[in-house]
C-alpha cells in the first residue's frame, strides 16, 4: 500500500512541476515581456514607469515560480540532464536567477554599477539576456513534450495542439522585446560612431 502512496505522491508532484513550469512561462513570464509593447491591451494606458513596476512584478512572480520549480527538480535523484529538454531547463533557471537580479540592477540602477555601465547599456543587456532565456525556456517546455513522461500520461493526439500554443505564445510574445532591442541596437550604434 506504501509503494501505491509513493507513486501516487511523485506523479502529483511531476505534474505539478509540469503545471508550474507552463503557468509561469505561458502567463506570467510571457505577459511581463510584453508589458512595454505598444499593442499590449492590459498595459497600453499606463505609464512607462508603471509598466516597469508591472513587467518587475510578473517577472519576480513567475521567476520566483521558475527557481522553486527548478530547486524542486534538482532535489530529484534522476534530474534528467541527459534530454535537451533537461538541458535547456537548466540553462533557463539558471537565466531565469541571472535576469532576476539584472532586473533589479537595471530598475533600481545602484550607483556602484552606473559608475562601472551607462543605464543605456544595462537597459540592452537586460532586453538582451531576457529574449535569450525566454528562448530557453520556451525550448525547453516545447521539448519536454517529447518526453517519455508526457507521451505517456498525456493524449497523444493533444500534444501538437499543446506544442502549436507553446509557439504562437513565442511568437507572439517575442515581437515587442525583439523590436525594443533593434531600437537599443541601433541607439547603441549611434552612441559607439558619434564618440
Amino acid at each position: 500500500m506504501e509503494f501505491v502512496v509513493i507513486i501516487a505522491d511523485l506523479y502529483t508532484y511531476i505534474l505539478f512541476f509540469v503545471a508550474f513550469f507552463d503557468l509561469q512561462y505561458h502567463v506570467l513570464i510571457a505577459q511581463a515581456l510584453m508589458s512595454h509593447y505598444k499593442l499590449n491591451p492590459l498595459t497600453r494606458w499606463i505609464s512607462h514607469k508603471n509598466k516597469s513596476r508591472y513587467h518587475g512584478v510578473l517577472q519576480l512572480v513567475g521567476g520566483s515560480m521558475v527557481l522553486l520549480g527548478a530547486l524542486g527538480k534538482f532535489s530529484q535523484k534522476d534530474v534528467h540532464l541527459d534530454t535537451w529538454h533537461g538541458r535547456f531547463g537548466v540553462a533557463a533557471a539558471f537565466g531565469c536567477a541571472a535576469s532576476v537580479v539584472g532586473g533589479l540592477v537595471n530598475f533600481f540602477q545602484p550607483n556602484l554599477v552606473v559608475k562601472v555601465m551607462p543605464p543605456s547599456e544595462l537597459r540592452y543587456r537586460h532586453n538582451f539576456y531576457g529574449i535569450l532565456t525566454f528562448t530557453l525556456g520556451m525550448s525547453a517546455i516545447f521539448l519536454g513534450y517529447s518526453s517519455r513522461f508526457f507521451t505517456r500520461f498525456v493524449d497523444n493526439e493533444f500534444i501538437p495542439a499543446m506544442m502549436l500554443t507553446t509557439v504562437l505564445v513565442y511568437l507572439l510574445t517575442i515581437i515587442g522585446p525583439v523590436t525594443s532591442l533593434l531600437t537599443k541596437l541601433k541607439y547603441r550604434r549611434q552612441k559607439r560612431n558619434s564618440t
